[in-house]
């Protein structure tokens, strides 16, 4: 597959000038969906296994994350096993580039302490031990063999009676069910993000993730969720959230304690966090409207 990315744009024509265009169903949604991911993460697996660009890890990990979160939302559609085969083979190579992201982060970090030389030495054994592996597995056929299962007719989909009820029905109210479940689960860490204990913290970003995709996938469908402080909010969010978890990351790969408190910049970066979820979480969803 090449670097080009499908539209996700469900383009229907209408049967007269009077008549509006039918609403997308579940499943034209979930396949323009999927190529999408499926073709980001091919270009930007290559970008990793044929280059030392810096941004190759982060830009797979980017796609296979929006990936295994495409294939949750619309699980009621899919074929547990299939779908768990594919998402298993994501999630392995997320963590393995996870490796080579946290050190390209930490090296650059220090790249003016003392030791600079050895942790580039260090940082380019990972990646290129990262590359052997990921060839070993054939990671490069995930996305290919991914493609052909989506197309109509595919083995992924189920076919029981509910099953092709929902991938034909109407995608607003899919959607909406989908976004309220991630929605909620994150008003379930509380409206504090400075009060998250920090070994929960992660996982409250990660889902912050999840819900921001989420709302990516199906900005076309309700007005405002595309539209600032709400898009913008989860973007400030996150990087507020990174720029606290590289510092953690950092002291785990020095097999550091942390300190009773967060230096100043982490300290600020979280303080921003907590204020804009504060505000975030108070606000009417637009999917609700």
């Amino acid at each position: 597959m090449g670097p080009e990315s499908p539209s996700l744009a469900v383009i229907v024509q209408p049967e007269s000038p009077l008549s509006p265009p039918p609403e997308p169903c579940c499943e034209t949604a979930f396949r323009g969906i999927v190529e999408d991911c499926l073709f980001s993460t091919d270009a930007s697996l290559a970008l990793f296994l044929n280059s030392d660009a810096p941004d190759g890890p982060h830009k797979t990990r980017v796609a296979l994350r929006r990936l295994t979160t495409c294939l949750d939302a619309f699980a009621p559609i899919l074929r547990r096993k299939l779908r768990g085969a594919l998402r298993d083979d994501a999630k392995r190579m997320f963590r393995d580039l996870g490796q080579v992201r946290d050190s390209d982060v930490y090296t650059l970090d220090r790249r003016e302490d003392p030791g600079h030389e050895v942790r580039s030495q260090r940082n380019q054994k990972l990646r290129d031990q990262t590359r052997k592996r990921l060839r070993r597995h054939k990671a490069v056929a995930v996305a290919p063999r991914a493609l052909r299962l989506v197309q109509p007719g595919g083995e992924i989909y189920r076919t029981t009676e509910a099953a092709l009820a929902l991938r034909a029905g109407p995608l607003p109210s899919f959607a909406a069910g989908v976004l309220d479940q991630a929605w909620n689960r994150c008003l379930g860490y509380g409206t504090s993000a400075a009060a998250i204990p920090p070994a929960d913290r992660h996982d409250f970003r990660k889902d912050m993730k999840t819900l921001r995709y989420l709302c990516e996938f199906f900005d076309d469908l309700f007005p405002g969720l595309a539209e600032d402080p709400f898009a913008s909010d989860f973007r400030r969010i996150q990087n507020a959230l990174g720029t606290v978890n590289d510092y953690e990351v950092a002291l785990a790969m020095e097999r550091r304690k942390p300190p009773r408190s967060l230096p100043p910049e982490q300290a600020e970066a979280l303080a921003l966090a907590d204020a804009l979820w504060a505000r975030l979480s108070a606000a009417a969803p637009p999917w609700r409207g």
